[in-house]
């Protein structure tokens, strides 16, 4: 699994808990994600949330978000499901499980069941094919998960 800082948001900084950012330059996916703080302690709950895309993501009634915690090795700690809106908005309270040891993490949270990740050019979320041709101005989906660090205190 491939992670960067941010959707749309061109390359970033790498932090820890994230992998070395990659490029990230499709205009149709969700706007970043923002947690509530920059720290949490093992036990607390960290608020994540993102407001909807511009564009027409076409998500769903039913879409969720899939919330990962990730360590410094890229190892998953725990993963929840949040309820996401179908322009891919969305806010929830990740709670850092008991025991965490104290250190650099990363959040990142992308569209659950969703084929979100197309580099056949072909828009799964939408049924677009034949991107750019025939009149149809949707973008290419990219590969890149959003990865946003945070710290882990005692």
């Amino acid at each position: 699994m491939l992670l960067s800082g941010a959707f749309g948001a061109g390359p970033v900084l790498a932090v820890a808990g994230c992998a070395a950012p990659i490029h990230t330059s499709d205009p149709c996916m969700p706007p970043a994600y923002t947690l509530e703080s920059p720290v949490a302690a093992p036990g607390e709950t960290l608020g994540i949330s993102a407001p909807g895309a511009t564009c027409n993501p076409g998500y769903g009634k039913d879409a969720q978000v899939r919330i990962e915690l990730v360590d410094n090795q890229q190892q998953v700690v725990p993963t929840e499901l949040a309820p996401m809106s179908d322009d891919g908005a969305f806010t929830h309270d990740l709670r850092i499980p008991g025991g965490t040891t104290p250190g650099s993490y990363g959040i990142t949270a992308i569209p659950d069941g969703l084929d979100w990740c197309d580099d056949t050019g072909r828009d799964n979320r939408l049924g677009v094919a034949d991107l750019g041709v025939n009149g149809m101005s949707a973008a290419r989906a990219s590969c890149d998960v959003p990865c946003v660090g945070f710290q882990v205190t005692t």
